[in-house]
């Protein structure tokens, strides 16, 4: 693994094959978009150039990591969308829009003067877009079911078969106070049959126990429930629901900073309270003048970064190192 907490000033690529396998629990990229707003923006073969550093992200993140990556080309987009669906395992999550023209940005004004020019002949963008992906569904259980869910259902169902000799999904319902058909939790949970069993409720499982363990002489389910709930848990992929965004986010442009296209600290500060823990590492091969970096230092996260140009690298580490955070 690379050092973390640095910006490693390095070609993205090459930076990644660095990087361990099933390592990193978030990744952020503001790619370039090859619309020629510098140098480093003019990329030849740029599609496929950047299917290579999406299959990279791809070997680097963790099973119950998330991968987030900024555009503004649609078309392209649509190229990425398709290749990430039919050439990855990732599993597409949400479509965002960033809004940079919207009722109460100090910045709305200076914005509404290119809307009205009558010689345009389209729609104004006034929006970046934002791919979210993980490689789970939406239950968070599609990859690891074999990790997880089937050796807790394992476990309880050995533990029955100890206690009382073999499973009667009939009767379990009946100790549980459901449906008694055969079908119910005990079947939602215990099942053989399910391709994708449910976890458990806590009070479920110490009704279970109790049930279990009438005979004194035995003692059975004896792991704690909220072992086997955090072990659950780890194993989804992370999303810390702030209860204050939707598919459109409002936020205004940033300050240019030394970069031609820098994103708000607060936007990305908002992605990282979303899909990640403190401690965890955030990836952004493409760090440029470091708002990233700056955002996991504030919030507690670790960090990797790749940025080619030495000129941003140096931006962003007087950034990192000022005393007073901006």
């Amino acid at each position: 693994m690379l050092e973390l907490n640095k910006i490693h000033c390095m070609d993205c690529l090459e930076g990644l094959k660095q990087i361990e396998d099933n390592s990193i629990d978030l990744i952020v990229i503001d790619p370039p978009y090859n619309i020629k707003k510098d140098s480093w923006d003019d990329i030849k073969n740029y599609e496929e150039w950047m299917k290579k550093v999406i299959l990279e992200l791809q070997r680097v993140l963790k099973d119950n990591g998330s991968f987030y990556m900024f555009h503004s080309e649609m078309e392209v987009v649509a190229d990425f969308m398709n290749f990430l669906k039919n050439e990855t395992i990732f599993i597409f999550r949400q479509f965002i829009v960033w809004n940079k023209r919207f009722d109460g940005s100090p910045r709305k004004g200076f914005l509404d003067g290119f809307v009205v020019p009558d010689m345009l002949r389209n729609y104004q963008q006034m929006a970046e877009y934002i791919l979210f992906y993980t490689f789970q569904d939406e239950t968070g259980l599609s990859k690891i079911m074999g990790n997880c869910v089937y050796p807790i259902q394992d476990y309880i169902r050995s533990e029955i078969i100890r206690a009382k000799g073999k499973i009667v999904l009939k009767e379990i319902n009946q100790v549980l106070g459901t449906a008694t058909n055969g079908g119910g939790v005990a079947s939602a949970c215990l099942s053989l049959d399910k391709t994708c069993p449910a976890m458990i409720t806590e009070e479920h499982y110490l009704i279970l126990r109790d049930w279990l363990n009438d005979r004194k002489e035995y003692e059975y389910l004896r792991k704690e429930y909220e072992y086997l709930r955090k072990e659950y848990e780890d194993l989804r992929f992370t999303f810390n629901n702030q209860k204050t965004h939707h598919s459109v986010w409002n936020y205004d442009i940033e300050n240019k900073i030394g970069h031609a296209t820098p994103k708000p600290l607060d936007l990305i500060k908002n992605i990282i309270l979303h899909s990640s823990k403190e401690g965890q590492v955030v990836l952004d091969c493409f760090m440029g003048s470091g708002t990233t970096a700056l955002a996991c230092k504030q919030l507690g996260r670790k960090f990797i970064g790749f940025e080619i140009s030495p000129e941003y690298c140096k931006i962003a580490n007087k950034r990192l190192a000022q005393e007073v955070l901006i």
